[in-house]
């Protein structure tokens, strides 16, 4: 039997508000998921920037979700409070807010590009790059890891993908710093960056008809005359998508499995001794860290999730890092466990959304780790962490440490 329509929560319940982005940046954070789960894993809220919504913090809800595209739809956006003239625009043409064959198609043109065995060169390309940053960085000081590392690692990697040349890297990671991250500017200064983005993937459209390359741009500008072949918008479009998801998760995975090793220096001990755990801590790091914030879909049909009765046209909203605490799944939770198996956390989605970077992210994250621990004996705190505020990514804004070196034995070389 289906239960009534829950109705929003009276003002002030719950203490914790999920929408708010200063909510996420106080210290009991991690805390307030379980007691909103306790609640109810799909419970609707009212937001007082959004509106009403459904919350969903269990992990089988957002599974549910996730899997079932018929219905809960992305096509009306992915996340809370994005422009619905943009969202409308980008319909089914973006990977990200598309389902059903015109997501096939979009996901069919991209993927070849970021399977894993297609990236296998870049591997060796990155582990140079990130020696000669660490080396740099390694010492008996502190150093700001979200500009020193975070933020350059990702921008290296997709703008290698997209055959973006090294001169214009600090531009348009600058472009997508503003335009992508609700917390450090204004909607028209947000709006001029994704301009500005556009813009510059649209010079390099012209540019590859007149020079083609081997690159992702070159690929799907290659391809359009196929079967399956994007148009010049929907090349641009989804530009637009990878570097706001290449740039912006991955940064906070980055920022985030250091301070988590920071912290756990048992865990960074342990990996030290045990490199065939480097897998499953790639995978704990994904799930400790949460980079998505949430993630929405919008119900097409009157439908029930977990009891709750939901209506056609109603938004569901699922919170990744409380989804990836969820106590039903996984044991110990609020451990961070380097050899945690299974581990199936959502942060890189599930369905026909899983994210399609999925392998870059896993190299980017695990020659990381590679790399740290050829160079650093000990991750050491120095300094607060200032998480970010924002209802949309999950992470860090500043983090400092002192990466300390291995100390050589007698007659050791540097």
């Amino acid at each position: 039997m289906t239960s009534p329509r829950a109705a929003a929560p009276p003002p002030g319940c719950p203490a914790f508000d999920p929408t708010d982005p200063a909510a996420h940046q106080r210290p009991d954070h991690p805390a307030a998921w379980h007691e909103l789960r306790r609640g109810a894993p799909v419970r609707r809220l009212a937001s007082p920037a959004f509106g009403p919504y459904w919350s969903v913090t269990g992990h089988a809800a957002a599974s549910q979700v996730l899997n079932a595209p018929e219905l809960f739809t992305s096509t009306h956006g992915m996340r809370l409070g994005a422009p619905e003239a943009a969202v409308r625009a980008a319909a089914g043409r973006m990977l990200v807010v598309s389902d059903g064959p015109q997501h096939r198609r979009v996901r069919a043109a991209l993927a070849p590009w970021l399977q894993r065995r297609a990236l296998e060169g870049a591997r060796e390309v990155l582990r140079g790059r990130l020696a000669q940053r660490l080396d740099a960085l390694v010492g008996d000081r502190p150093v700001e890891i979200v500009t020193g590392l975070a933020e350059v690692l990702p921008t290296w990697v997709v703008c290698d993908l997209l055959g973006v040349p090294e001169a214009d890297w600090d531009h348009l990671a600058a472009l997508a710093g503003t335009a992508f991250r609700e917390e450090n500017a204004s909607p028209a200064a947000r709006q001029a960056a994704s301009a500005g983005i556009f813009g510059y993937f649209a010079e390099m459209l012209e540019d590859r008809r007149e020079q083609p390359r081997e690159d992702l741009v070159g690929s799907l500008l290659r391809g359009q005359d196929g079967p399956g072949g994007l148009t010049d918008e929907e090349i641009l479009l989804n530009c637009d998508g990878l570097v706001n998801g290449g740039l912006g998760t991955t940064r906070h995975a980055v920022s985030g499995a250091v301070l988590a090793l920071a912290e756990h220096p048992h865990a960074w001990a342990r990996l030290a001794e045990n490199p065939h755990l480097l897998g499953p801590a790639v995978e704990e790091v994904l799930r400790w860290t949460s980079p998505p914030m949430h993630v929405m879909r919008t119900a097409t049909r009157d439908t029930e999730l977990c009891g709750a009765a939901l209506a056609a046209g109603d938004r569901v909203v699922l919170w990744i890092p409380a989804c990836n605490r969820d106590e039903s799944v996984f044991e110990r939770p609020d451990e961070f466990l380097i050899d945690r198996r299974p581990n199936p956390h959502l942060s890189l989605g599930a369905g026909p959304h899983y994210c399609v970077g999925a392998a870059l992210a896993r190299l980017e994250l695990r020659t990381l780790l590679e790399v740290l621990l050829a160079r650093v004996a000990r991750i050491v705190p120095a300094g607060v962490p200032v998480r970010s505020a924002s209802a949309f990514l999950h992470g860090l804004d500043r983090l400092e440490v002192t990466l300390l070196p291995h100390i050589d034995p007698p007659g050791g070389s540097a």
